[in-house]
């Protein structure tokens, strides 16, 4: 790559759900509307409607590091 610029990487965001009733964590696909503490997805293992966002966070694809 002669003169060019280098390809900017932009980070997947994730958020973190965990479950209030049966602890489980679960990572997914960050969307517009989440927010640190506010109301995540249903649980998959208890089915409970009771998960909050505990973390929002970028992970580098693999083969770009």
């Amino acid at each position: 790559m002669l003169f060019g610029k280098k390809k900017e990487i932009t980070p997947e965001i994730y958020s973190k759900d965990t479950c209030l009733s049966c602890t489980e964590i679960t990572k997914r696909h960050h969307e517009e509307r989440d927010y640190v503490y506010g109301v995540g997805l249903q649980c998959k293992k208890c089915m409970s409607p009771n998960t909050i966002v505990t973390a929002i966070y970028g992970e580098y694809p693999e083969e770009d590091r």
